[in-house]
């Protein structure tokens, strides 16, 4: 990844860009942080059809790796279910009505 002087000149030409030929406001620090709204505005930059903005999109792409797969999520593990987990799973123990309620749906 390119250093962030590098990556706020791309940004600010491309926030300028995107301004001034599809009439849109880009956030270019939420930009630089958050890859999926880089992604967005990339693609959108590119279907303008600007040359000057789709060489520039093409370069934050290689600049940010925007075009690498995003890191699997952890599987849950097993002993300690999620919120939705446990609220999905019944207590057959529980036969009074005042533990049958406690932690699961009703």
């Amino acid at each position: 990844m390119e250093p962030d002087s590098v990556l706020y000149g791309l940004l600010g030409r491309i926030h300028l860009l995107m301004r001034r030929v599809a009439n849109r406001i880009t956030d270019v620090e939420y930009m630089r942080v958050n890859k999926d709204y880089a992604r967005e505005i990339v693609r959108l930059g590119a279907a303008t059809g600007n040359p000057e903005l789709a060489e520039l999109c093409s370069r934050l792409r290689q600049a940010m790796e925007l075009d690498a797969p995003p890191p699997a999520a952890p599987a849950p593990s097993e002993e300690a279910p999620g919120l939705l987990g446990r609220l999905r799973t019944g207590r057959p123990s529980a036969t009074h009505p005042t533990e049958r309620y406690i932690g699961s749906l009703r």
